[in-house]
């Protein structure tokens, strides 16, 4: 674990060095001091870190005094109220932050908005923000336009067949009514034929009258 962390504090060290050579200082004196300070601090994170937020302290200082900003690796790699070195995973929590919708409704339309990396510091609590341009979202024409239906055209579409089904109902309706009509009147002239046929009968007597009955007997 021990190797590990000096491991990752040196590759911070030479990241950061190679930034701090490009500060323009006042005097040869005071680049020294600040690198000799900056060194010094990122050996000592894993063996001795109280040692080391010490000495960034005293960087963080001298570049106070000296009227001189600190380059944007120093604010990635080092607590800004503590001088904690920030190793990933031991010193501190790495959070990334999305720039979110209520944010766009306060500030208007944003015409690229920043995320920001947030290092929060477990040794004094303080929270270290480094902001970072998103890169544009790339927008294709004509995708929205092929999937949108006009509302007019669906309401068209839709009312003959609000119209079509009382007409199918009411032909219906009529057909069944013809057909139980012709049906009462097939039955009713049956019945009338078959009176008629046995009032026939009864009145025929097979060909035979009372006055022939009295003849006979």
């Amino acid at each position: 674990m021990d190797i590990l962390e000096s491991h990752n504090a040196s590759l911070s060290l030479a990241i950061f060095t190679s930034e701090l050579e490009a500060i323009i200082m006042a005097a040869p004196e005071v680049s020294a001091r600040l690198r000799y300070l900056n060194d010094s601090a990122h050996l000592l994170a894993a063996t001795a870190p109280e040692t080391s937020r010490h000495l960034m302290s005293r960087h963080d200082s001298l570049l106070f005094d000296s009227n001189l900003n600190p380059p944007n690796t120093q604010k990635r790699k080092a607590c800004g109220a503590c001088g904690t070195i920030m190793i990933l995973g031991w010193n501190g929590v790495l959070e990334i932050e999305q720039p979110g919708r209520k944010n766009k409704r306060r500030q208007g339309k944003v015409s690229n908005p920043q995320r920001a990396v947030v290092y929060t510091c477990n040794c004094c609590g303080s929270k270290t923000r480094n902001s970072f341009p998103t890169p544009p979202q790339k927008y294709k024409p004509g995708t929205k336009s092929s999937k949108t239906v006009p509302i007019s055209a669906t309401a068209s579409s839709r009312t003959p067949q609000t119209k079509d089904t009382p007409s199918l109902g009411q032909s219906l309706n009529s057909n069944s009514k013809k057909r139980a009509k012709s049906r009462k009147q097939g039955s009713l002239q049956a019945i009338l034929a078959k009176q008629k046929a046995a009032e026939g009968a009864s009145a025929s007597g097979f060909g035979l009258d009372l006055m022939d009955f009295m003849k006979n007997g």
